[in-house]
């Protein structure tokens, strides 16, 4: 994790804009889970991951007389890319100076080039999301590029540390990233009832600015059928605070992190934030 590190530079707090672009340039992926991707009860066929290798976050698969594809988005560039396959790049898509409408022409454009129904596609969204002045057929802006490249650090980041912590249960869900609070995280269901089903859990990941920071931030929470997870008394954490409200659980600012110099610095800070709050939250769900 030390060697795979990207070091954090800019002050988190300045990135929410450029963020906020990126999220609802995501929303057209999500739209192509929703309506080319059997639906599932959690929504997870809306949800993106985020490829390393090609430094996007990309959609789920969906089928196609010409076979299976997807679409992505590179944050960094504020671009939008469709994949075939064997992901070959189809063709890619610079949002900067396109409103909705445009970029929506776009992607119906390849769904057909694809043989499949584009008239489906709308930019349907079903779950609230801030309103923003795209909405209002303002055009996307790729003003400060340092901003959205430093995003893309974020998000490799979060990536690489929760997939490592999260590959320690086998119980864990696959990291994702969820369009509609465009937090990226798992998962981790660990006691069950006879049927099967989940009855006490934690969840990690990296959230953006909300009602919870005005920045990123790093997130460990609780949860119990029977709703009996107290935090009273738990002890402190080597990073970040515990907070009750607006969600009970632990919270580690970005800024936190980038205020360190230092690539191991910043990643041993967060990996002990992690340590220590999968541990805590363990107890409180009696674990």
């Amino acid at each position: 994790m030390m060697n795979n590190w990207k070091l954090l530079t800019l002050n988190p707090k300045t990135l929410a804009p450029a963020t906020d672009l990126i999220h609802r340039g995501v929303q057209f992926i999500a739209m192509v889970g929703k309506f080319y991707v059997e639906n599932q009860p959690d929504d997870s066929h809306t949800n993106l991951e985020w490829l390393n290798d090609q430094e996007v976050l990309a959609g789920n698969w969906a089928d196609s007389p010409k076979g299976k594809f997807r679409f992505a988005m590179r944050s960094k560039e504020l671009t939008l890319l469709m994949y075939d396959k064997d992901m070959n790049e189809v063709d890619n898509c610079r949002l900067e100076g396109l409103t909705n409408a445009q970029i929506l022409d776009w992607v119906k454009i390849h769904l057909h080039q694809f043989e499949v129904d584009s008239d489906k596609m709308k930019l349907d969204i079903h779950y609230d999301i801030p309103h923003h002045a795209t909405d209002d057929g303002a055009t996307y802006s790729f003003q400060n590029p340092e901003l959205f490249a430093e995003i893309a650090k974020h998000r490799e980041n979060s990536d690489l540390i929760l997939r490592a912590f999260a590959a320690q249960y086998k119980t864990a869900s696959t990291v994702r990233t969820w369009p509609h609070h465009f937090d990226h995280g798992a998962y981790i269901p660990m006691t069950f009832d006879e049927n099967g089903n989940a009855t006490k859990s934690f969840s990690i990941g990296m959230g953006i600015h909300d009602e919870a920071s005005d920045e990123p931030y790093y997130y460990i929470t609780t949860w119990s059928a029977d709703g009996d997870n107290s935090y009273d008394n738990v002890p402190d954490l080597p990073h970040g605070e515990w907070l009750s409200s607006p969600f009970n659980g632990a919270v580690l600012r970005a800024s936190d992190i980038a205020a360190i110099p230092t690539v191991e610095g910043q990643a041993k800070a967060l990996c002990e934030f992690m340590l220590a709050g999968i541990a805590t939250s363990k107890v409180i769900i009696g674990v």
